[in-house]
């Protein structure tokens, strides 16, 4: 099918994501969050780099694995001293990504995750900023974040979520996902706006 528009969006994180773990400090599973810093100890032909986390309740901090005994020359020198500099970059790009976690088996805190939808081809939309038949939006979210579709959905094309369902349910949106590929696909197949104003 071919549609008379095709209008992309991305999910970004705005901060780290937060971890659950028990707390020796608080004796009971609490929140810890990203410090941005990095831990390196190099032991005889070894390296070893942890990403801190701390407990934002008493302080208390874990490290996660980002290299366990790995030889120096197998880490990317400019990466090597993003580690040494405490990277704010670095940080990000290990506290938000979803392998890193699982590799450390730690549970990721999904319930207050803070991100933006970003539009990304602009253009399309500077003289026209409904959305109508035949326009596609792809939504795509690489960070793998674990969010409501239809709050994704009812963000984007401004609906509540009650009103949402009923279009959905009426024929007039079709709403998809690829789980792979961490994609939503919105086919809108009529009028969404005929019964409010904006």
């Amino acid at each position: 099918m071919s549609y008379l528009r095709k209008i992309e969006y991305t999910i970004t994180p705005n901060e780290s994501f937060k971890i659950l773990r028990n707390c020796s400090g608080c004796g009971c599973k609490t929140i810890f969050h990203n410090t941005n810093s990095f831990r390196v100890n190099a032991n005889g032909s070894k390296i070893d780099v942890w990403l801190i986390y701390q407990c934002i309740k008493c302080k208390h901090t874990n490290n996660l694995t980002v290299y366990e005994r790995c030889r120096p020359e197998s880490i990317l020198q400019e990466e090597y001293e993003g580690y040494l500099s405490n990277c704010n970059k670095l940080a990000f790009e290990y506290g938000t990504d979803s392998q890193f976690f699982a590799k450390n088996r730690v549970e990721v805190d999904w319930s207050n995750i803070k991100y933006i939808i970003n539009r990304k081809n602009d253009m399309l939309l500077e003289t026209d900023q409904f959305f109508h038949e035949g326009d596609l939006l792809v939504v795509n979210n690489s960070y793998a974040l674990k969010i409501r579709t239809d709050k994704v959905v009812s963000e984007i094309l401004n609906l509540t979520r009650s009103e949402l369902k009923r279009l959905e349910k009426s024929g007039i949106i079709v709403v998809t996902k690829e789980k792979q590929e961490h994609k939503i696909m919105v086919e809108i197949k009529g009028e969404l706006y005929s019964d409010r104003t904006i």
